[in-house]
């Protein structure tokens, strides 16, 4: 089920909780971030985007911190449809030790905007409030309940403490891949009959182009005709960029010295960027990596497009959009075969364990040297991604 099917369920459900039919509703968001590159972020703004197109004569409310109205009007656009309301404290105003006090003012803040509005929905389970009775939730996964350190600690805290009661509040449950239902259906099956697997899907920005390679210079690359291996996504273990970085390592020193590696992302914890220098910094090869940070959309699609092959070897994931991002642009993808990433691959990808790092030497190997396979991968990346809209 694509996006434009999750809008309909939206849709359909917001009916049934008020068990009336009405020409239009008011739907509520919370909208704090607007900047940066995450899955929720991407997921928030094209699944809202999406309903305001499919569904242009219900209201959106679209919160927002105090000082950030003018960032996110400026994010979504100009639309009819949307109601923007800054009316939301800045969690860190008076840093991490007020923030608890602020994220309660937040929630009940929150809890007050849903009790007067036809649906509220929460788009990351940590926004919503307790006592609402007409909220919905999306579960992007349950990394937090694991036993690796993957997840923050107030995360895991978190997710241990109130997930199961938000799952028990909520009126539907979308999940963003069918191995994220059955995540939440093996910690909590008797809120089995709520959830509903909602893939994600590529902004359609992500598509194929001509580009000049040349706009690399601006990002310090010094040689914008090398190929390059791309991967984007936040910069933690979990991700296992090491992994990429060690088997690059193992190749032949003749396609080593023929390419480059661009890394595109954000550390949250400061702990996760010292780990990722220091695996950059480990390197005998000394190859040239490029961590590249803020990168526009627009700049991101030609990354895409000019890419001699996409590497995502994550260890754990909800979803995987990036995969979906590449396909859309006719790069070929090289990916972890676990958790929900060979649901979203398919056959349209190179698939490893990314725990087996002479596989994905291999893998390497193979979409080097094999220009049919990475011609195949193409073809059938595109027909995979637009199986997502």
């Amino acid at each position: 089920m694509a996006l434009r099917n999750q809008s309909k369920q939206l849709h359909q459900k917001s009916n049934a909780l008020n068990n009336r039919k009405k020409s239009t509703m008011n739907i509520t968001y919370d909208v704090v971030k607007t900047a940066g590159y995450s899955g929720n972020l991407t997921y928030t703004k094209d699944l809202i985007s999406a309903l305001a197109l499919h569904f242009p004569d219900n209201r959106y409310r679209l919160l927002t911190q105090l000082n950030k109205k003018k960032d996110v009007e400026a994010f979504f656009g100009k639309n009819n449809s949307f109601e923007y309301r800054n009316i939301l404290l800045n969690e860190r105003m008076l840093g991490e030790k007020g923030r608890p006090f602020f994220q309660a003012i937040n929630l009940s803040v929150l809890r007050e905007a849903a009790n007067h509005t036809d649906m509220y929905h929460a788009t990351n389970p940590t926004h919503f409030p307790d006592g609402i009775k007409n909220g919905v939730v999306t579960l992007h996964d349950l990394i937090a309940l694991l036993p690796e350190s993957w997840a923050s600690v107030d995360s895991r805290t978190f997710y241990h403490k109130k997930i199961s009661s938000i799952l028990q509040q909520a009126k539907l449950v979308f999940t963003v891949s069918e191995f994220t239902r059955s995540d939440a259906q093996h910690y909590f099956p008797k809120y089995a009959d709520k959830y509903v697997a909602t893939p994600l899907a590529a902004n359609p920005a992500f598509r194929q182009i001509s580009t000049n390679r040349n706009f690399l210079l601006q990002y310090g690359i010094a040689d914008p005709l090398k190929p390059y291996l791309l991967y984007v996504g936040e910069i933690q273990p979990r991700k296992n960029i090491e992994g990429l970085l060690r088997a690059f390592e193992a190749l032949p020193s003749a396609l080593q010295h023929e390419l480059q590696i661009i890394i595109v992302g954000h550390a949250k914890r400061k702990e996760n960027l010292t780990l990722f220098h220091d695996a950059i910094n480990d390197m005998k090869s000394r190859a040239p990596v490029y961590h590249l940070r803020n990168v526009p959309l627009v700049d991101l699609v030609k990354l895409y497009n000019a890419a001699h092959a996409f590497v995502y070897l994550s260890f754990y994931e909800g979803f995987g959009l990036p995969i979906i991002e590449a396909m859309s642009c006719g790069c070929p993808v090289l990916t972890s075969k676990t958790t929900s990433l060979g649901e979203v691959a398919a056959d349209a990808a190179l698939t490893i364990d990314p725990r087996d790092h002479e596989e994905i030497t291999e893998a390497l190997k193979q979409l080097l040297e094999e220009g049919e396979t990475r011609k195949k991968l193409i073809e059938k990346g595109l027909l995979r991604a637009q199986e997502f809209s």
